[in-house]
């Protein structure tokens, strides 16, 4: 009887053994490549992970039937128990959040699943993969990453290495779909832009159309040196649909950015110590090197590449904001002011205009207000003092460009509006300002600008709002209020100005 329970045990081990179900294993089974076919063309994955795919497809293509052409290591490869052909059988890539999932089986019968994301676009894309596994969780650890762009027409342009962390404020706090910053391994163009290391990705949380609007309205104001360029892209984050973001230059000196003498450690006597300086105002005053300044009170960040600033270099631009600050509370006083020795009158009128005309409300907290000075003698006329430029604008979607916005009680503008030269130059440089918003032989108008944005953006935009779940901010919530009260509002601020 005994000897039965061995040989009945051994039956049951058995029969275990045969109908176990396979073991899942984390690496292995996997593509080797991946390609949708569309119009007799393959569409190539830019990069597979060990557990997902995303592929880009001309915008206008029926996912509802789509075959793949791939290569691959396993012995068998499936979908829903179907046995899958390489550039014959067809799936349903329809549903991006679920996408489609292919199970990939090794010879001993373990199996890795990869899904697939098909999605289709007019837009190029973005892919990078972080060479650590799990998401970029702060804003101050790089991570290193490999980086890839796909353009309109399918074509993979490798960049290489890059490293990736989180930025911003708000949007990084309080939103699932983070901004990016990134840092390339070496200088590079992107998408035809001028080669450096450094980018973002704005994740456009409201209404996608903000910061490149803004962008935009600071280019066809007459003193603005230069404003960050970008594009909309796609962006796939670690085999990932990840949503519309758009690409741009940050702000760095550079001779296609703010064209400005870099500061080194041993500038610390006149004039090198004279500039350049990249100075940031915002509220959340959370840079290492930071002061408040003395009139105004208000906080001022430097930005910049180094880690230090030697204090002869803070103390200097200290003292020379805190004299100006001076002098501009001297307007109106009965005082002789000489504000103007220290400010760039025409790009603090630019300025101004511009708020003006998007209605920004972050400037006035202040969050993100950019202003800038370089050396005296060199990058102003030998012999001269180069004064604090204001801009570029950056990274503001507050903004209300079709209400009727008072900038003028923001705290420097109080008292220079005071000042009847100031005002004489706002009024002096309106008017070709307007011209570049409505349109002339340099631009299109801003209402045509706008719909050529809208129309390229907004399947992609409708992509990202159903994925993300952002029913808030919407792209036609933003668009059509724009579309509608510009050129209103561009009349009643050119009432406004007359009447100065």
């Amino acid at each position: 009887m005994k000897g039965n329970y061995v040989i009945i045990a051994s039956a049951l081990f058995l029969l275990a053994s045969c109908t176990a179900e396979p073991v899942k294993e984390t690496s292995g089974t996997s593509f080797l490549e991946y390609s949708i076919l569309v119009g007799g063309k393959a569409y190539r994955a830019a990069d597979i992970t060990a557990s997902n795919i995303a592929v880009v497809v001309p915008e206008g293509t029926d996912l509802s039937s789509l075959v793949a052409e791939f290569s691959d290591n396993a012995k068998s490869v499936t979908v829903g128990g179907v046995e899958q052909e390489s550039g014959v059988s067809a799936n349903n890539f329809s549903s991006l959040r679920q996408g489609v999932v292919y199970r990939l089986k090794s010879d001993s019968g373990s199996y890795s699943d990869i899904t697939v994301q098909v999605f289709d676009s007019k837009l190029p894309a973005i892919s990078i993969v972080t060479a650590q596994p799990g998401a970029i969780a702060d804003k101050t650890t790089w991570r290193d990453a490999s980086l890839r762009i796909i353009d309109t027409d399918g074509n993979i342009q490798d960049l290489g290495g890059t490293g990736i962390r989180g930025r911003g404020n708000w949007t990084w706090d309080k939103y699932p779909k983070k901004p990016y910053a990134l840092k390339l391994d070496k200088k590079q163009e992107v998408l035809g832009l001028p080669a450096h290391k450094r980018w973002v990705l704005l994740a456009q949380y409201r209404g996608f159309i903000g910061n490149p609007l803004m962008f935009e309205a600071t280019r066809r104001a007459p003193s603005m040196d230069w404003a960050p360029r970008g594009y909309f892209v796609e962006l796939i984050l670690n085999g990932k649909y990840n949503g519309l973001y758009y690409l741009c230059e940050q702000i760095k000196k550079d001779e296609n950015r703010v064209n400005i003498a870099s500061l080194k450690d041993e500038d610390v006597t006149y004039p090198a110590v004279s500039g350049g300086y990249l100075l940031e105002y915002d509220e959340l005053y959370d840079e290492k090197y930071k002061f408040m300044s003395s009139e105004f009170h208000l906080p001022v960040q430097l930005k910049g590449p180094n880690d230090s600033v030697p204090d002869a270099q803070f103390n200097y631009i200290r003292n020379y904001i805190n004299e100006m600050e001076v002098e501009i509370k001297k307007i109106g006083s009965g005082q002789e002011s000489h504000y103007y020795d220290y400010l760039d009158i025409d790009s603090f009128a630019d300025y101004w205009m511009i708020l003006e005309t998007i209605g920004n409300y972050e400037a006035y907290k202040p969050r993100s207000v950019k202003m800038y000075k370089g050396r005296d003698g060199v990058d102003s006329p030998a012999g001269t003092v180069c004064k604090l430029k204001a801009g570029p604008l950056w990274d503001q979607e507050l903004f209300e460009v079709y209400h009727q916005f008072n900038s003028k009680d923001m705290y420097y503008y109080k008292y220079l509006f005071k000042d009847p030269e100031f005002v004489n130059t706002v009024k002096s440089r309106w008017p070709a300002y307007k011209s570049n918003l409505l349109g002339n032989d340099k631009y299109i108008s801003f209402v045509e600008y706008l719909n050529q944005m809208v129309d390229l953006i907004q399947n992609s935009a409708r992509r990202d709002i159903h994925y993300w779940g952002n029913g808030y901010f919407t792209l036609s919530g933003e668009y059509y209020p724009v579309k509608q009260g510009f050129v209103s509002k561009i009349e009643w601020m050119d009432q406004q100005i007359q009447n100065f």
